[in-house]
């Protein structure tokens, strides 16, 4: 009963393995090769930009007008157009470091480039085959193969190109070509740190399936041998077609490599399975009698716990797996039961902003361009600090009505947060001073929408005295965190008036008290959270940032010094997409 079962489960383990171990390293496979498809429709994009840019540029279309005649072998180019043509070529290609040069053709034959001393000053129509391909996208972005660059003054460069037709944007009219080259170790960086397995392959084509990577002609296999090589069986082959710019991603993958753990497991399990066999033979009979009764007495409490009683808990009869999968199942049940619970809030708050939006039904429109026609009443009364505040409170209006985000950037949440100190400003004069110290690469980190807008309003309501209140919004970035500080300088919180707020803040649904009850009681709480709204505000910001990011995130007072003022601090997810 045990060494049959044991035998055949042993070769069928060895089949699933390796049947899972060639789906995963396949799934693997297809994810990096979707992932260095991203990447590189972000890198053509960036070069799309730097390469469109000359048609909004008056001087660079000027110049090339300039240099459309017929082709000379000498052409002698202006110092003047030679550094505005540096300047624009400088300002596209900063801090790119794959590039090798970035070339504008004319059709006269003159070249400008960024490398002055080691390119030549004219080109010739047969040394620049890629400029066929080029005519034939007819303005789009063309991804040239590795090729050695005929204007170079030295030996000719080995580089990957991308190139584009310029045309008039009026005309029509061809004016000339872009080209941008990119050294090996730069474009490089993108794709050799993919690997999936020790031997395993990466190969990218162009539109014209012509490889592009490896630059090496030595390396690899041609776009119809790797389709070759698919039909084989010793060998995995995954494949991805960009969407931008058309490139071909296949990656290779010996099934040896794929199989070779599979293969270790198998010898590993055999000698295994010999002593374990001895082994089992003689603690079948001992431990049997010690499994069946916690595992009955845990079948009995998860009955109960289908059938609703989610407060159940089963008790730890030892240490061995049992009592683990028992200590599991109660921090399970638990977990459960506390997540119907916010669940339950949550879906009760949800009702309570439907019943809020259908109160106040009223179209937005003619809010704000009621708004607006008092503002240039104001304005036309040369009241201009008036107009300015009532555009803020349009502001206001605007970013408050629209729920279509849960997440919004950080420069658009403190944008609504200025526009509620002008207002606040107007009301109190030179009683109330703000700054605003965030870092510019913080402002695209996406936060919870109207997160930052209740502390300031908090501020001002319980920090003003008869002296100025100044506030200050600042920011940090710690390991993958981000850290939102709301200081004031007010009358600050006294200790006990803090236990209470930190009381509040943390208060949730926890215990394994009855259902029917807790309902009942977040039903009371919500009902006087609408009679108390403000006094809940911290909480309700604090619980949000629990919702969406759970611990350690949330809302914190982290220092307050009685008279001296308030730091109220917002720990949150340094992210920039959702």
């Amino acid at each position: 009963m045990i060494t049959l079962p044991f035998l055949i489960s042993g070769v069928l383990t060895y089949k699933k393995y390796s049947e899972n171990s060639q789906r995963d390293a396949e799934a693997y496979s297809d994810q990096i090769a979707e992932q260095v498809s991203i990447n590189l429709e972000r890198y053509m994009k960036e070069m799309e930009r730097i390469t469109i840019s000359l048609y909004y540029d008056p001087n660079v279309l000027q110049i090339l007008q300039n240099h459309n005649g017929p082709r000379k072998e000498d052409n002698y180019l202006k110092v003047d157009e030679i550094s505005r043509m540096n300047k624009l070529i400088a300002s596209g290609i900063i801090e790119q470091t794959e590039m090798e040069g970035m070339f504008i053709f004319a059709l006269d034959g003159s070249l400008f480039s960024n490398l002055q001393e080691t390119v030549r000053k004219s080109w010739k129509p047969d040394e620049n085959p890629w400029m066929r391909q080029a005519q034939r996208k007819d303005g789009g972005l063309t991804v040239i193969a590795p090729s050695a660059g005929s204007y170079y003054l030295d030996n000719p460069k080995q580089v990957l190109s991308l190139a584009r037709l310029i045309k008039d944007p009026v005309t029509n009219h061809e004016l000339g070509y872009v080209k941008v080259d990119l050294t090996s170790e730069g474009f490089q960086k993108i794709l050799t740190s993919v690997k999936v397995t020790k031997n395993s392959e990466l190969y990218v084509f162009n539109e014209d399936l012509e490889r592009i990577y490896p630059f090496e002609d030595a390396l690899g296999y041609g776009y119809y041998d790797i389709v070759d090589k698919a039909k084989e069986e010793n060998v995995l082959v995954s494949s991805r077609t960009t969407n931008y710019g058309g490139l071909n991603i296949v990656g290779i993958i010996p099934r040896d490599d794929v199989l070779f753990a599979a293969k270790q497991l198998t010898s590993f399990t055999l000698w295994i399975s010999l002593g374990s066999l001895l082994m089992a033979y003689a603690a079948a009979v001992f431990t049997s009698s010690r499994l069946v009764n916690p595992i009955r007495h845990l079948q009995k409490k998860m009955r109960r716990v289908q059938n609703g009683e989610f407060h159940e808990k089963a008790d730890v009869f030892s240490n061995d797996e049992i009592g683990l999968l028992t200590e599991g199942f109660n921090n399970m049940v638990s977990q459960i039961d506390a997540m119907i619970k916010d669940m339950y809030e949550l879906r009760l708050r949800e009702k309570e902003s439907e019943l809020n939006a259908l109160q106040s039904q009223i179209n937005p429109h003619f809010l704000y361009n009621t708004l607006e026609s008092i503002s240039m009443a104001a304005h036309k009364d040369k009241n201009k600090a008036l107009s300015d505040t009532i555009m803020s409170l349009g502001k206001l209006l605007r970013y408050t009505v629209n729920k279509q985000e849960r997440l919004v950037y950080l420069k658009d949440e403190l944008s609504f947060v200025e526009s509620y100190l002008n207002i606040q400003a107007f009301r109190l004069e030179d009683r109330l001073e703000s700054e605003l110290l965030v870092d510019f690469s913080h402002e695209y980190a996406l936060v919870p929408k109207l997160i930052l807008q209740p502390l300031v309003e908090n501020a001002i309501e319980h920090g003003l005295s008869t002296d100025t209140l100044k506030l200050t919004i600042s920011t940090k970035v710690e390991g993958q965190d981000l850290y939102i500080y709301v200081q004031d300088n007010g009358v600050g919180i006294p200790a006990d008036r803090r236990d209470m707020i930190e009381r509040r803040m943390t208060l949730r649904n926890e215990g394994a008290a009855d259902a029917a009850s807790d309902k009942d009681r977040d039903r009371d709480r919500l009902k006087d959270n609408r009679t108390k709204s403000k006094g809940y505000a911290l909480r309700n910001i604090h619980q949000r940032l629990l919702i969406l990011y759970g611990e350690p995130y949330g809302l914190y007072i982290e220092s307050t010094s009685g008279e001296t003022g308030t730091v109220f601090c917002i720990r949150l997810p340094f992210q920039w997409e959702e």
